[in-house]
């Protein structure tokens, strides 16, 4: 037997004492006998996503939930497949692919770097690089956003005489890394991360508009941005005299027009946007008729009726997307994972299992004495400094079900914490497990764990810092 395949039934062994050590813990202070049966399920298929992957685990465990009683198999498998979740991530991941697919983000990122404030100005250059990334990135699966920046950013250095290794090389792809990873936590357009968190708060009782999501991640996303691009550009300051070399006029020569189909491509997506968030942010638009039949349709709808007007509309007589070719990053297994985590945060946080009431009684004694402030300082630390080891939604799911029920019982703004938490957990750019895009980075050796590690544990300190002792105490106190 191989090693690889000795480490694989080791993980299988683990888990599976897991799960029997777990069937003994004792029903007390609120956990119900199917909360432990949730548990036993819980942590087991947690350790398989770290060691083993996310795919069979993820189909295994459709048939373990619904062994612990928690949900009927009906809920299980709608919960899984049949959820309004999975039609908004397969939208999202959609006009992400079209929106590439059609120049819309080369043209973004081309207008960025070619102003005239950037010529003979290296950290101009690399703060309107990383500014556009964070545009991009505010709509954009970070997938997308990582793969169209990366070659960009290697063309450009290569063509100066930078290559991987030299700081400024460095320096760009790391700030890359982290502006991605600001806003797939602080933007749910686009990113599965917040609409999965999204998911799990509606389980427990926290209804978190897209609307209320943009007005608290993207301006916590912008600050944490900022503050990587003074890491950079101030602090850091690498060598960059061959900057010199760029050639701004040919870079701006080469700029593509804006084509028809990026064009109706983009007022398709502005008008799914402009649905979700008018009628929130301006109440008194429709009246209350309409107010009732906006609730009843929900989010996906907009992103269903678009992707249709995507492959009706023809420009040059032929339709802006394929189905199939939008629809190809959206794979079984990415969905099968996104809907199993979905079903797990409504098992832990439902009242049969009495898993929130049983960690709010265990916890009692450590936070009583504590302000809610240290409370969400210390919540934020240990999910940003988690998530740079362990699979980001795997650190999100974990700490929502150990904070959040210390939040509510202490009188706290649940949304606002929900929502800071999973900006922690995206922000993981530590090691080559830390996120999904870092295979991205550290797999060609864009960057090294050697070349980066003092830079990201700064960043990494800046944007828990900037989030739960600055962001927090300020938005809990102006708004």
């Amino acid at each position: 037997m191989s090693a690889a395949s000795k480490k694989f039934y080791m993980h299988l062994v683990i888990s599976a004492v897991l799960f029997v050590l777990l069937r003994f813990v004792p029903a007390a202070n609120g956990l119900t006998p199917v909360g432990v049966n949730v548990l036993s399920v819980f942590i087991p298929v947690l350790y398989m996503w770290l060691t083993i992957g996310t795919d069979w685990p993820s189909w295994l465990a459709m048939a373990l939930v619904i062994f612990t009683g928690v949900m009927t198999p009906a809920e299980v498998y709608s919960g899984v497949f049949g959820s309004s979740l999975i039609i908004t991530v397969i939208g999202m991941m959609s006009f992400s692919k079209v929106l590439t697919n059609t120049g819309v983000i080369e043209l973004v990122v081309k207008r960025a770097i070619t102003f005239e404030i950037v010529r003979g100005r290296p950290y101009v250059f690399i703060a309107m690089l990383l500014g556009a990334c964070g545009v991009i990135s505010c709509f954009v699966d970070v997938g997308a956003v990582t793969l169209i920046f990366i070659p960009i950013i290697a063309g450009i250095c290569n063509e100066i005489g930078y290559t991987k290794g030299d700081p400024f090389y460095t320096a760009l792809m790391i700030g890359l890394f982290w502006v991605t990873n600001a806003f797939n936590g602080g933007s749910p357009l686009g990113h599965a991360l917040p609409i999965i968190m999204m998911n799990a708060a509606a389980a427990g009782g926290y209804e978190i508009s897209y609307s209320e999501w943009l007005a608290v991640g993207v301006p916590a996303a912008i600050l944490i941005s900022v503050a990587a691009i003074f890491l950079i550009c101030i602090v850091w300051r690498p060598e960059a005299s061959k900057f010199k070399n760029y050639d701004l006029d040919a870079h701006r020569s080469s700029i593509p027009k804006l084509r028809r189909e990026g064009a109706i491509t983009l007022i398709v997506f502005a008008l799914v946007i402009l649905y979700w968030v008018v009628p929130v942010i301006w109440p008194g638009l429709l009246d209350e008729n309409m107010t009732v039949l906006y609730n009843a349709w929900g989010t996906s709808l907009p992103l269903i009726i678009g992707m249709g007007l995507l492959c009706v509309i023809h420009v040059n007589d032929k339709p802006i997307a394929d189905f199939r070719d939008m629809t190809s990053t959206s794979t079984i297994t990415t969905l099968l994972f996104i809907g199993i985590v979905s079903v797990l945060g409504t098992a832990i946080s439902s009242e049969a299992a009495g898993i929130s009431v049983c960690l709010n009684t265990v916890l009692a004694p450590f936070t009583s004495n504590m302000s809610m402030f240290m409370i969400v300082v210390l919540g934020c630390l240990g999910c940003i400094v988690l998530t740079n080891f362990i699979s980001n939604t795997v650190s999100m799911l974990l700490f929502f079900s150990l904070i959040i029920p210390i939040v509510q019982a202490g009188g706290g703004d649940v949304n606002l914490v929900i929502i800071l938490l999973c900006i922690m957990a995206c922000f993981a750019s530590l090691v080559p497990s830390a996120a999904v895009t870092a295979p991205f980075f550290f797999g060609p050796e864009h960057i090294t764990v050697k070349n980066t590690y003092k830079w990201n544990l700064i960043m990494i300190f800046f944007a828990w810092f900037i989030s739960a002792c600055i962001f927090y105490p300020l938005f809990t106190t102006f708004f």
